[in-house]
């Protein structure tokens, strides 16, 4: 029987970060408004983990059925804290994934992460970016350094002025 071996790789690191924090109960898949759902489609797409035809719609979800990378994805969110311990490509990619799909920076310049963990919260500190709790998820204390760190990786939120100031 053939067995297809799945590398990550930056690209992956992303689309496993953007999905890790919208997840849905349907295979491979999250929820969320349509910006997502388009945002998560395209990367399926363009990494080939599914055809057009095999993407379904419900509601606020999108979602198809491979097995093998949903193993996958899980694999990698289980062994997170082993696999993204350095200030490399993949952790960033991961974490601008993340920060994509449950991040923001509010209009007094605070960038934050929401549905975040205390083993997420862990990975950021031993990555050297100390965060603060917040009642919806985690504040980043320094927040030029982490902006710096992802700012390569980040797909839908590049136009937020900050990540202007940062690349000056």
């Amino acid at each position: 029987m053939f067995r297809l071996k799945i590398k990550l790789a930056p690209e992956l690191a992303y689309l496993i970060g953007f999905w890790r924090k919208r997840r849905s109960s349907e295979g491979l898949g999250i929820y969320g408004n349509e910006e997502h759902q388009t945002h998560f489609t395209k990367l399926l797409l363009e990494m080939k983990i599914a055809p057009t035809e095999k993407i379904q719609t419900l509601e606020d979800k999108v979602f198809t059925y491979n097995t093998a990378y949903r193993k996958f994805f899980q694999e990698v969110e289980e062994e997170q804290l082993e696999r993204f311990k350095y200030l490399n490509e993949y952790a960033a990619s991961y974490i601008a994934g993340i920060f994509d799909s449950v991040g923001g920076i509010t209009e007094k310049g605070i960038v934050y992460m929401t549905k975040m963990n205390a083993e997420d919260e862990m990975m950021l500190l031993r990555l050297g970016f100390a965060t603060k709790r917040t009642k919806d998820g985690l504040a980043i204390c320094k927040p030029k350094a982490f902006l710096i760190f992802i700012k390569n990786y980040v797909k839908t939120n590049t136009e937020h002025p900050a990540f202007k100031l940062v690349s000056k």
